[in-house]
């Protein structure tokens, strides 16, 4: 797919550029390593997701990353949230995934899931606030190459009990933009803070199963906010 090919071409340009220069530490001054845990805020568009699709996803991100020296750097990492689902009854005149409830088929109960994944190229800037203190602002930017996947059952409806999939997903390559702390516990161990933001409001995830009907449900995202608290470690 061309947003694997565009990371897989970023991250052979990261690894090709250090294996190339490994000999002269001149141009950098650490790699390292880090684990975050983060909270996903990612809201939706009324009757395309809203009802129902959980709003906050617990994700983990793992990360590697080189300093060009004490105010650049460059990371690559992945992430991907926690399958959360959410049991929704619907009613005639509204929208499940921007389809219309139907009298016949009202009220209408889904079980949907959602899942969010998939790796990011960032750009990394530092700034030291104090230099008698371990600290450190950053700020970065880059393209996140998100997956997202959903997965909607119609467990009943107008009271008959039933079992009808829809599977909808798509990727797509987004801006991505990160601010956040880093204070350094000596000289390889630290921590980081950080709040993001995700455009995911590009997004249309929509059904990709072949399955016949008059309507093709769509989720469509608003973009996302994320929340990360971690630890590193640099070599």
């Amino acid at each position: 797919m061309k947003y694997k090919s565009i990371y897989g071409a970023s991250v052979i340009a990261l690894v090709t550029s250090f294996s190339v220069n490994a000999m002269d530490k001149s141009w950098w001054e650490s790699p390292y390593i880090g684990v975050d845990a983060e909270v996903r805020r990612m809201d939706f568009k009324g009757g395309f997701g809203d009802n129902i699709l959980q709003h906050h996803s617990p994700q983990s991100n793992i990360y590697a990353g080189l300093k060009f020296n004490d105010y650049v750097g460059i990371e690559a990492g992945y992430e991907a949230t926690t399958t959360r689902t959410r049991t929704a009854t619907l009613t005639t005149c509204d929208f499940a995934a921007g389809t219309p409830i139907p009298v016949g088929m009202s009220p209408i109960i889904f079980k949907s899931k959602l899942k969010i994944k998939g790796p990011h190229v960032d750009l990394v800037g530092f700034y030291t606030i104090d230099q008698r203190y371990p600290l450190q602002v950053l700020g970065a930017i880059g393209v996140s190459f998100v997956k997202g996947t959903v997965e909607r059952r119609t467990l009943q409806a107008a009271g008959v009990t039933m079992s009808m999939n829809r599977t909808l997903s798509e990727n797509r390559a987004l801006l991505r933009l990160t601010a956040g702390l880093e204070y350094m516990f000596g000289e390889h161990l630290g921590a980081r803070g950080t709040i993001g933001w995700v455009n995911t409001g590009k997004m249309v995830i929509y059904a990709n199963d072949n399955v016949q009907s008059i309507y093709v449900p769509e989720i469509k995202p608003k973009d996302s906010t994320i929340y990360g608290l971690g630890i590193l470690w640099r070599f």
